[in-house]
């Protein structure tokens, strides 16, 4: 079959964060793991972005519905949930063994996260076809404005790494125990430094009392379709929680691993995890490209689809309303947490998603603006909290602004306005 490929996710990924999840999204990697009988074919990473293709998920569909009918997904998080249990004990206790060699240890990270993997794709393929079930049966049971209903009685039940530290801190828990249990927080590119103490206890002292998230009623027939939602919404968050935390634990053993092939250990990032294990490290540069099918992974130093060059400037950017309001600004995007700290009071956020760490920067943004999303991502969640206007799924604002450009986010329109560059 023929497939078309666009844009879908940016990820600042180089070859060993690549190589750790690559082909782990097969028919056979789901059953095996026993998440059900329904893997994807193919995917694209190209130019630091995952492309997706309708008619990969257009194949799967049927499987998925199918599983759904029958399952829940809470029992793939209570898997999560349990698995992350396990494997962090098993890295802190593998990364001080001396007598394991060191051949035995990557391999066990191998099969790791080659699992975490399987469990991040989960997500992927079961929004694909829950959220399109929402949106059409939504409408048949709620007046009005359907998108802030469904973001809003879709949120999750289950607390975030994020939300569970806050309310240790809350509780008055000794912040030298809440660091080693959270620091791994900032570490979400596999390479990036954990937070600080002192990081921690300016966080603290920023908190604002806890609000209960106000659930809308939930019509009876959308009750159990609402369920899943949540534990989708919760399963989306925990399984990358679980994977940078697990990388975090994991450091030792890279560490180890970089130092036995005479590289920093911030230079691992260009080689691929199977070449570390197979002991002929092999490097790749900064434009990587990742091509798999069914399971088997093939790199490529630069990209492999033909870029269409647009010469139109472009004066306004549309995307999905995810918190009302209307709010000018400078811009700064952000591509990565390392970035963050250039946000000040009343600038505009743009960046291709938020995430946990992201959430000093938000507090000081006058409204976010990002290229991915739905309507229980991230972004969305903490905007309707903070009450910030903010603008999800727009595919192309990290490409189009740059800092210092002074815009009109109009998030009762869902357009952001260039008023000057």
């Amino acid at each position: 079959m023929h497939y078309h490929w666009e844009p879908w996710l940016k990820r600042n990924f180089y070859a060993f964060m690549l190589s750790l999840i690559a082909g782990s999204y097969s028919r056979e990697d789901f059953k095996r793991y026993g998440f059900g009988d329904w893997g994807i074919k193919a995917s694209l990473f190209t130019e630091g972005s995952w492309y997706s293709s309708p008619e990969i998920f257009a194949e799967a569909e049927p499987r998925i519905k199918r599983w759904l009918a029958t399952h829940k997904i809470e029992e793939i998080s209570g898997l999560l949930d349990d698995f992350l249990e396990i494997k962090r004990k098993e890295i802190i206790s593998l990364s001080k063994n001396k007598k394991v060699s060191l051949k035995k240890k990557l391999v066990y990270l191998q099969e790791t996260f080659h699992q975490v993997g399987s469990f991040i794709w989960t997500a992927h393929i079961l929004e694909h076809v829950l959220w399109q079930q929402l949106r059409l049966e939504t409408p048949k049971y709620i007046k009005g404005d359907v998108d802030k209903y469904i973001g809003d009685a879709a949120y999750p039940l289950k607390k975030n790494a994020l939300e569970l530290m806050e309310a240790d801190m809350r509780a008055g828990a000794d912040l030298k125990i809440i660091w080693r249990k959270y620091a791994w927080m900032r570490s979400r590119d596999g390479f990036a430094r954990p937070y600080r103490l002192l990081e921690l206890a300016e966080h603290q002292t920023q908190l604002k009392p806890l609000k209960s998230h106000r659930y809308p009623e939930v019509p009876r027939p959308l009750v159990l379709l609402y369920q899943q939602a949540r534990e989708l919404v919760y399963l989306r968050t925990k399984r990358t929680d679980v994977f940078y935390e697990l990388l975090f634990w994991a450091r030792p053993i890279f560490k180890e691993a970089a130092k036995a092939h005479g590289l920093s250990f911030q230079d691992l990032k260009y080689f691929s995890f199977n070449s570390l294990v197979s002991g002929r490290p092999r490097r790749y540069g900064r434009n990587i490209s990742c091509l798999d099918f069914e399971g088997k992974f093939l790199f490529v130093n630069g990209p492999v689809l033909s870029q269409e060059k647009r010469s139109e400037i472009v004066k306004e950017i549309k995307g999905t309303v995810a918190q009302l309001g209307k709010v000018r600004g400078l811009v700064k995007v952000v591509n990565h947490v390392g970035e963050a700290v250039k946000v000040k009071s009343g600038d505009i956020l743009v960046t291709y998603m938020t995430s946990p760490d992201f959430l000093p920067a938000m507090k000081k943004a006058a409204a976010f603006v990002t290229d991915e999303g739905g309507l229980t991502c991230h972004a969305a969640i903490i905007a309707r909290e903070m009450k910030k206007p903010c603008i999800i799924g727009t595919k192309i604002a990290t490409r189009i602004l740059k800092d210092g450009d002074l815009v009109e986010v109009d998030a009762d329109k869902g357009i952001l306005k260039i008023i000057k560059s």
